[in-house]
């Protein structure tokens, strides 16, 4: 099995967004919204991505705040993974650096290093739903999400842009959690997560991203430029990729919580 194929049992790219999933789920199999959303996650991603984000948080009134870092994915073979951001800018997020790691079993970690405090501090379980560093991403959306968790339907095809796209309805089991269900489109071309729609307890769209740029580099469909809008506040957060490598040799020491403050 070619490796990139077999790492992507965790796809980690937007995951940033929470809208892939871990694992495979043998009851579900022959679900078409299921089958489609397996093909989604195990589409090649390579085994590493090395890619600098320009993040642009716009609030409800139009101040724009702008934060640049780089950010590091690496797949590997057992299905684990990791990402790692490090902010290079402004002054007062220079420095900062936050980590998640993904066991092959989908155990999860998160930690962020402030310079100002010179340590790295554990995201809580409590915590995952708050704002990322000011923007309308919160730590949740680093990350995959167990598909054993959700059970899928699909209501039908839908275009985007002029893409055909799969329509995709994920609902959590769980319903302790502040989303009801997820609506996905899946580019048909491409296999990528091109918007999806989250929706509260009262059924009530809360939360939006739509993936604007896309392009294949080094062979690989790669998400280029994206949107998340937070429809209950007013603001929204743009990220664009830029200078996306693939495959080039990231070593797994670069993935720990020791490393954050180097």
């Amino acid at each position: 099995m070619n490796s990139r194929t077999h790492n992507q049992r965790r796809a980690c790219s937007l995951v940033l967004v929470g809208v892939f999933f871990l694992g495979a789920a043998a009851a579900q199999a022959g679900n078409a919204g299921y089958d489609i959303m397996k093909q989604a996650n195990e589409r090649p991603a390579g085994d590493d991505m090395t890619t600098t984000v320009l993040m642009k948080i716009v609030s409800k009134s139009g101040n724009v705040k702008t934060r640049e870092f780089t950010m590091y994915q690496l797949h590997q073979k057992d299905g684990a993974s990791s990402t790692l951001i490090k902010f290079l800018q402004p002054a007062d997020v220079k420095g900062t650096s936050f980590l998640t790691t993904e066991s092959s079993k989908g155990e999860k970690s998160q930690y962020i290093y402030l310079p100002s405090l010179k340590k790295a501090t554990r995201i809580s379980a409590s915590d995952k739903n708050k704002p990322f560093m000011g923007s309308d991403l919160t730590y949740d959306d680093f990350g995959s999400r167990n598909v054993d968790e959700y059970t899928f339907s699909m209501p039908g095809d839908e275009t985007l842009a002029g893409r055909a796209c799969w329509k995709i309805e994920s609902t959590p089991k769980d319903k302790s959690g502040g989303t009801s269900k997820i609506v996905s489109l899946v580019d048909k071309e491409s296999l990528l997560i091109v918007k999806a729609d989250f929706y509260d307890k009262s059924g009530t769209l809360y939360k939006q991203m739509t993936v604007s740029q896309s392009a294949k580099i080094s062979g690989i469909w790669t998400m280029v430029e994206l949107e998340m809008k937070n429809l209950t506040t007013g603001s929204s957060t743009s990220l664009r990729f830029d200078a996306v490598k693939y495959d080039t040799g990231l070593p797994t020491s670069l993935f720990s919580k020791e490393s954050l403050g180097k």
